[in-house]
């Protein structure tokens, strides 16, 4: 039998273990935009949680109506006339642990009508799309449809007494001229403010993520993914003076609360400094609608404009995928994947002719520096395999090459690796010996997406290049110096 200390003893144990273990389970993490018991949200809720700001630049184009409000962005022209500015959602993807499980309910017919059930899911993906009549300065055109996508985990907290469901963003990624090295991607953490702010550019309306809303685009900071390939915001692109190149400060122009357009509700939304708060005298009038993405009809005529819209896939959405790792890292699962960004194919000349091939540091996944933010990759080349006489010959080179980025038109980069040569110039034998190898140079590339050229995309890169360098084999003595030239396709 317990004596009575002892049992009071016991339960007062009992209930301090079992308070500070539930509260262990209730995550106090950042991008927590939305607590809650119920395990049941309509995607339009969903949508309106995560809805980030837009923010202008002054001198945009065709940015207020004839009453001096922000009319940007616009409604699609095959779907239904929205009084004012108007975005776009699909709900891409979902992930969950288990396969085969019913995630959705609701009627069919409408999006807004959809309901996900919390419980099942542990990541998801939420695209926002912004449209635009027109896209002014360089390379300007009728139609353009920009995005913006929130990569968001599913918490559960069965043991957390506060709640059991919770909504957390923990990645967000600006598109920017719809190649993959300019996107500008945020990994959000404790500075990272919501609803968070996306800056638009001047006249060509690329998306980038602002992490703090301060209004002022900072490298390393507001994007933390291939921070020297990123686009930044480039307002000065309207002009038609740039093509290409990395960021510079002057490039951006500064925002002011007067041209920041935000979601409707958000001054009410959990979680969130108040808007009215953050910026004094903003007009909570500067708000959008928030819609589905709607369905393109069959007879639309526009073949840009259709292009477009069906490039923004899936069709039927949203796609659930079951993934064991979800629930630990939808950023790991949700990065581009695509082999024409990880692997580049060049003809290479030095000593003699041949093929090249440049592949990620760790193979299938590229490995950015952490001081420099450029990239290092694997340089792989072949060499003659026959002996003749009087004749030195590599039987193989193998290089770790570093460069400050994979999508400026002009770069340099430095190399250290080995060649295996064959030093017996006697015919019919082989004496294979190991060299250092050094190499640098520069390298010019040429994004084809946009140039007649682009029909070689199908070859699996949006990249053309050719490269100057140096190399010297050996070391103290060198056994051979000289000119390295290569022409092939690939970021790398």
């Amino acid at each position: 039998m317990i004596e009575p200390l002892n049992k009071q003893l016991l339960i007062t144990t009992f209930f301090i273990l079992t308070t500070f273990y539930g509260q262990t389970q209730c995550l106090d993490e950042p991008g927590i935009l939305y607590k809650t018991d119920n395990h049941v949200i309509d995607m339009d809720t969903l949508a309106l949680l995560a809805a980030p700001m837009l923010w202008f630049s002054p001198d945009e184009p065709k940015l207020r109506d004839e009453n001096g409000k922000i009319r940007l962005p616009q409604n699609l022209p095959f779907a239904d006339v929205s009084d004012g500015p108007i975005v776009y959602y699909k709900i891409r993807k979902i992930y969950t642990k288990q396969k085969r499980i019913r995630i959705l309910s609701g009627e069919s017919a409408s999006r807004r009508s959809k309901r996900l059930d919390l419980s099942k899911i542990s990541a998801l993906e939420i695209e926002y799309y912004f449209y635009y009549e027109e896209e002014t300065g360089l390379g300007g055109h009728p139609h353009d449809l920009e995005s913006t996508q929130l990569q968001i985990q599913i918490i559960h907290s069965d043991n957390c007494p506060q709640y059991k469901y919770g909504v957390q963003v923990k990645r967000v990624i600006a598109r920017a001229h719809g190649l993959y090295w300019f996107e500008n991607a945020l990994n959000v953490d404790e500075y990272t403010r919501f609803p968070i702010s996306i800056l638009v550019e001047e006249g060509k309306h690329a998306n980038c993520t602002d992490k703090n809303a301060d209004g002022v685009y900072t490298p390393g900071f507001d994007v933390t993914e291939k921070v020297n390939d990123a686009w930044g915001v480039r307002d000065i692109i309207s002009t038609g003076k740039l093509f290409t190149g990395g960021f510079q400060a002057w490039m951006a122009k500064s925002r002011s609360p007067e041209t920041l357009l935000i979601p409707p509700g958000a001054e009410k939304l959990e979680s969130v400094v108040k808007i009215k708060d953050r910026y004094p005298g903003i007009s909570i009038d500067n708000h959008y609608t928030l819609a589905p993405f709607p369905v393109l009809p069959t007879d639309f005529a526009d073949s840009k404009l259709r292009k477009m819209v069906e490039s923004k896939k899936p069709k039927d959405w949203p796609k659930v995928t079951h993934s064991v790792q979800a629930g630990r890292s939808i950023v790991r699962l949700s990065k581009e994947n695509k082999l024409r960004n990880k692997i580049g194919f060049s003809y290479r000349i030095d000593e003699d002719s041949h093929f090249s091939v440049s592949v990620p540091l760790l193979f299938v996944k590229h490995v950015e520096a952490p001081m420099t933010g450029g990239w290092f990759y694997h340089k792989f080349y072949l060499g003659e395999s026959d002996s003749t006489p009087d004749q030195t010959n590599r039987y193989f080179g193998h290089q770790i090459q570093h460069t400050n980025s994979a999508s400026r038109w002009l770069d340099n980069y430095i190399g250290i690796g080995y060649e295996i040569i064959d030093t017996d110039t006697e015919l019919g034998s082989t004496n294979p010996e190991t060299f250092l190898v050094t190499e640098i140079g520069m390298k010019v590339r040429v994004n084809i997406t946009k140039t007649p050229l682009k029909f070689l995309k199908f070859l699996g890169t949006d990249y053309w290049g050719i490269r100057f360098g140096w190399k010297n084999l050996g070391f103290n003595p060198f056994i051979y110096s000289g000119f390295v030239l290569e022409i092939g396709a690939g970021a790398f």
